[in-house]
């Protein structure tokens, strides 16, 4: 009984994650470099919302979220797009939808307790 309701448990946790993760990366794409679309494409298609990680594996990915260039520039991101967009998009949506997301996670953990 006590390995049954552990096993729950972890299956509860499990999904608690998933939906972190994946409202996480729902809303770090407004704070992400959008021109082609190709970074924030990128991250839905390498992140796997079953594991506590967003995931932007590229080259050119890490020059966009320090916001530096190759020679060591600043760079100037377009906001036509995503007028949220800079560098360190994980500490920026953190800073700006910290509050809500844990509001949204309290919420969706209340519901899977009923």
């Amino acid at each position: 009984r006590d390995v049954e309701r552990s096993r729950g448990l972890g299956d509860v946790y499990k999904r608690q994650q998933q939906f972190h993760t994946a409202n996480v990366l729902r809303r770090i794409q407004k704070y992400m470099p959008y021109r082609t679309g190709a970074t924030i494409k990128l991250t839905i298609a390498q992140t796997d919302t079953h594991v506590p990680e967003i995931v932007t594996d590229n080259p050119q990915a890490r020059y966009l979220y320090y916001g530096v260039s190759k020679s060591g520039k600043p760079l100037n991101y377009t906001h036509t797009k995503n007028p949220l967009a800079g560098p360190r998009w994980d500490e920026a949506v953190m800073a700006a939808e910290g509050d809500a997301m844990a509001a949204d996670l309290a919420r969706y953990m209340r519901r899977m307790l009923k």
